[in-house]
């Protein structure tokens, strides 16, 4: 197995099956904005993914800025949204430019694709952030915290669709969640097989929260994104200049 940034296989079941979120972030991010009278400007969509949170953005009138490390995700994402910017890189040293709001959903903070992703370098990047937000904008992410594997042990589930399926074992130790992914795809009258680990650094709530606060960020822990009720372990992070 190799341990990789959303390889084409997964990037296209990811798409096509785990969009939800996205979705329902995108609808919150878009509505605060407006509350805020922030109707244009830059966002930027760290952890981009295959785009369903650049295209909300971009249909809702914003210029969308797309970075992500895989470069799978970022050709579903280019197609589906021509008019953004993307660009592959790692979030923790992206170039933030100036912009009415930030957002990073699917939890970009945790993943340890970047070895780089430390508590310091998640502060670094957070006070990057702050100082490219336009007065009133905001930055919407979701955050994976202690207690997202679901269960003690090695967990185990599996998630089927029309041409693919899924199956994921995650275990959880001390701070570290490990997800082994193996998926299948159909290709013509066969289906192709391919392995995945996923590792993520799990973040406290408090932790999160402090740090946002360590950064000059005015912060909101929820548990959902709009009706969508988050799953266990999984909090979304609501933060604007203080």
């Amino acid at each position: 197995m190799t341990t990789r940034a959303y390889g084409a296989d997964l990037a296209y079941i990811h798409d096509a099956g785990f969009g939800a979120l996205a979705r329902h972030a995108a609808a919150r991010l878009i509505a605060e904005l407006r509350r805020a009278g922030l109707r244009r400007g830059v966002v930027v969509d760290l952890g981009c993914g295959s785009g369903i949170v650049s295209a909300a953005l971009a249909h809702a009138g914003y210029d969308v800025v797309g970075i992500d490390l895989s470069p799978a995700m970022l050709t579903l994402a280019r197609r589906r949204v021509p008019g953004a910017r993307f660009r592959r890189g790692s979030l923790f040293d992206a170039d933030i430019p100036r912009c009415v709001g930030v957002t990073a959903v699917g939890e970009c903070f945790n993943y340890r694709f970047d070895r780089g992703n430390t508590p310091q370098a998640v502060l670094r990047l957070l006070r990057r952030i702050r100082a490219a937000l336009a007065p009133g904008g905001l930055l919407l992410f979701d955050a994976a915290e202690p207690g997202r594997a679901g269960g003690a042990g090695a967990v185990r589930h599996h998630v089927a669709g029309r041409d693919w399926a899924v199956l994921v074992t995650a275990e959880e130790r001390g701070r570290q969640l490990t997800r082994t992914i193996t998926s299948f795809r159909q290709r013509g009258t066969r289906y192709r097989r391919s392995d995945e680990v996923h590792v993520l650094r799990l973040i406290p709530r408090a932790e999160m929260q402090a740090t946002l606060r360590r950064a000059g960020f005015r912060v909101q822990a929820r548990r959902t994104y709009g009706a969508l009720e988050l799953p266990r372990g999984l909090i979304a992070y609501e933060a604007r200049s203080s």
